[in-house]
């Protein structure tokens, strides 16, 4: 009895699929329609519109990123500490999931709240972000602390005086494609 369900199984199936792959199923009426239009499929993420520059992938950078940043701006406003750190990444792949922790201390060392910020986008390779931490005032606060992180690995932070400018990617190009240019 079981050797007969099987069989009976397998054969439908085989069925199935040869009616499948042999494009079955369809009526004739159906088959003999005048065909519509053909219509373009969407353009896909990768693809660039008519004029616009299509968008480069750079791989996030896996282990050890470097980052630069300068020192914290802190200040307190409407009963909020704010703090904004100005970050730029120095490393060669983009930093995927740029986290910055703020731990903050009273003067006895026992810890009081802090905040966490996570950039949504990666930080490209030059690119220079600002992230805001927001922590409720308290006047025991005497000392804070971060922590750099990212979603492939950790951060190796360096605190600089100034951050250089990035250089403009359009500039760069002219200049290149009128070096060998009379002028």
């Amino acid at each position: 009895m079981k050797r007969l369900n099987l069989v009976l199984v397998v054969s439908l199936v085989g069925v199935g699929l040869t009616a499948i792959g042999c494009g079955g199923g369809a009526p004739a009426e159906e088959a003999a329609a005048p065909a519509a239009a053909p219509t373009l499929p969407p353009p896909s993420l990768g693809e660039a519109a008519e004029g616009e520059e299509r968008p480069r992938f750079i791989a996030p950078i896996r282990g050890i990123a470097e980052l630069a940043y300068l020192k914290p701006d802190t200040e307190v406003v409407s009963g909020e500490v704010v703090t904004q750190i100005t970050v730029q990444n120095r490393a060669t792949g983009a930093i995927a999931g740029l986290k910055i922790d703020e731990y903050w201390w009273d003067a006895d060392g026992n810890p009081l709240p802090g905040d966490s910020e996570r950039l949504r986008q990666p930080l490209m390779p030059g690119e220079v972000a600002v992230i805001e931490l927001r922590v409720p005032r308290n006047p025991r606060m005497n000392r804070n602390n971060y922590n750099f992180s990212h979603a492939n690995g950790e951060i190796k932070a360096t605190l600089v005086p100034e951050l250089p400018d990035p250089e403009p990617v359009e500039e760069a190009e002219e200049a290149d494609a009128t070096d060998g240019e009379p002028t």
